[in-house]
């Protein structure tokens, strides 16, 4: 069972949003709505949750919400302002569906008063005398028994933004009710399944403990095997016991998958688990690599907030399809629809970037529709899915995003350096070139390095391609800064595999973002002025002081430092190019002041001593990268 079709109408801050779900064949594509809060994006989900309660509530007596009421209340509040109503038409495979209004009056009023009636042929199920209307028809599931068969073939689960995931040091008295799984029901008309997914750390494990002992008990068959030790003149019989693969197995080797794209960083990494004795009953999981334990969690309840968070959710869709008797040899045959609200909520930007989309890849037949802010996990889903894979939504328009340009994104660079227009403009040329990659503060800095190499060493391709960092869509309007180079390293340093470094200037707002790139990603390098990556060929340098300028730089003292690229150039030519400063308490310091792009561009009939220092710095990048 999937979602088809989904039109809004003036609804909150949507005006009107149509959308034909997104396939590949009968394989449904990930939707992603992305948008700045109050844009809609929890409103769509609100809408769908609605429908498999509605759902659900057809079938079963002990659903969450109580039969006859519904999970998304309608009132005149919810009306776009400046319109009379809001509407909803959600369509799903077999002709299931629901149909929602809510007017400003009733629909009698409402036709007198204004004299005129949307254009949906659904209007005329509103009762003359109501404001409200909700329809939930069941189509080619007209029956009960097929309505049941349908949802017990398909997950249905909605995590909201709400969810929690309690560490393994909370003392859960005060929650015992939310950290249980309902108990298993034989009784017709009553389940144990839930479509909403909160607190699930706990009772997930007491299940896949439930697992572990089932696959053990019933899927091993004892045998005797006989061994000929040498010189012994009769075979000794060895009992032992042989796993006989069935349903536990399967589910067992799922959440094992889920783990491994959580816990391993490479593809053919190992997770085993292991369960102690009755005592405690504690699973525990190691990480091997080519037979080496590079990872061991002790407990699986002391996973991190972002790892357990990923851990629930996902080996709650393998659970919900065990509860549901769903036959599956492995992720790839459970089916379903599958909501998350803030997807990226808890997850730091490696598990957004990486194990995150690769965890939907695992479950190919679930339709995922989920809200995200961060723009680490599209440029996530394209990595794993490609440009086509999948599709993104902005809201509160609905207009899909081209994963290719990310040009609506670029109110995210002020939080972290990664937007639609950065990655058009910056990533994709990264790891489309096969040449290093020089980032620099902005375009003057780019100008002057590529007039200094031609000068320096003529005819000769320069080894590296330099990037002007900033959020403008020229590139010869950038002049992001010393703050956005930071920003810009860090993210690259996740986002892409070529090898990067970062020039900042040798100045104050220079030195005080290359001593602030993360000490948790970066460490240090081949002196004070270099910063390298842990795992990852990224460097970051301040401005090599070049003979003469000396006094421009306070060592140990990141305040005190006055140095940058232009300062490279002779007192005479920046004098003469009105760039040179007063000075600065009667030293020999100066700022520089003026065009620093008009000078830069200015530079390329300068005399070729003039570029003289820049060897140095040239020096010091090609012995990094």
């Amino acid at each position: 069972m999937y979602l088809k079709s989904l039109k809004l109408s003036n609804t909150g801050p949507i005006s009107v949003l149509e959308v034909d779900l997104p396939f590949e064949g009968e394989k449904p594509k990930p939707l992603v709505l992305v948008g700045r809060n109050g844009s809609g994006k929890s409103t769509v989900l609100s809408f769908v949750v609605n429908a498999l309660v509605g759902m659900k509530q057809e079938v079963f007596e002990d659903v969450e919400v109580e039969k006859g009421r519904v999970y998304r209340m309608r009132s005149p509040l919810g009306i776009r302002s400046g319109a009379n109503y809001f509407s909803a038409d959600l369509l799903f495979q077999d002709d299931v569906r629901l149909r929602e209004w809510q007017l400003d009056r009733p629909r009698e009023t409402f036709e007198t008063a204004l004299g005129w009636t949307p254009t949906n042929a659904s209007w005329n199920q509103i009762p003359q005398h109501e404001a409200t209307h909700y329809s939930l028809t069941f189509g080619t599931l007209n029956e009960t028994h097929k309505l049941e068969k349908a949802l017990s073939s398909n997950c249905l689960l909605f995590f909201p933004a709400d969810r929690f995931e309690p560490p393994d040091w909370l003392n859960a008295e005060s929650l015992s009710n939310e950290l249980k799984l309902p108990e298993p029901s034989r009784m017709k008309g009553r389940t144990a399944r839930r479509i909403f997914s909160r607190n699930r750390l706990k009772p997930t494990m007491e299940w896949l403990t439930a697992v572990l002992l089932d696959m053990l008990l019933h899927e091993h068959q004892p045998a005797v095997l006989p061994v000929q030790p040498p010189g012994v003149a009769q075979p000794l019989n060895i009992p032992v016991r042989i796993a006989i693969p069935g349903a536990s197995t399967a589910t067992f080797n799922a959440v094992v998958a889920v783990l491994k794209e959580i816990l391993s960083d490479e593809p053919g990494d190992q997770v085993q688990l292991s369960l102690t004795d009755r005592r405690s009953r504690i699973i525990s999981a190691t990480v091997l690599r080519d037979g080496k334990v590079i990872r061991s969690v002790n407990d699986l309840l002391s996973l991190s907030a972002g790892e357990s968070a990923l851990f629930c959710l996902f080996a709650t869709i393998v659970l919900d399809a065990d509860l549901a008797g769903m036959p599956f040899t492995n992720t790839n045959d459970i089916r379903g629809i599958v909501l998350i609200d803030e997807a990226d909520l808890h997850l730091h930007l490696g598990l957004q970037h990486d194990a995150l989309p690769k965890l939907f890849r695992l479950f190919p037949r679930v339709q995922f529709i989920l809200t995200v802010h961060s723009p680490l996990v599209v440029l996530g889903m394209e990595s794993q899915y490609g440009p086509d894979g999948f599709v993104v939504l902005e809201l509160p328009s609905g207009v899909p995003i081209n994963p290719e340009s990310y040009s609506e994104f670029v109110h995210a660079f002020d939080v972290f350096a990664a937007t639609r227009k950065f990655e058009s403009e910056v990533l994709s040329r990264l790891n489309a070139q096969p040449k290093p990659a020089l980032l620099v503060e902005g375009i003057s800095d780019a100008i002057l390095i590529a007039n200094a190499w031609e000068k320096l060493n003529p005819g000769v391709p320069i080894q590296y391609e330099v990037i002007p960092c900033g959020v403008e869509p020229l590139v010869e309007a950038r002049s992001g800064g010393a703050e956005m180079l930071r920003r810009c390293l860090e993210f690259l340093a996740i986002a892409s595999d070529r090898t990067i470094m970062a020039l900042f200037d040798n100045d104050r707002s220079g030195n005080e973002q290359f001593l602030g790139v993360s000490g948790k990603a970066f460490q240090a390098g081949q002196d004070a002025a270099h910063k390298k990556h842990k795992l990852k060929p990224a460097h970051a340098i301040v401005l090599p002081v070049p003979p003469g300028r000396e006094a421009f730089v306070t060592a140990g003292n990141p305040v005190q430092r006055y140095l940058s690229i232009e300062h490279y150039f002779s007192d005479q030519r920046l004098t003469d190019e009105g760039m040179k400063g007063a000075a600065i308490l009667g030293t020999p310091v100066f700022e520089i002041v003026g065009n620093k792009v008009v000078f830069a561009k200015k530079s390329a009939g300068f005399p070729d001593d003039e570029f003289a220092p820049f060897a140095q710095l040239f020096n010091r990048i090609a012995a990094l990268i």
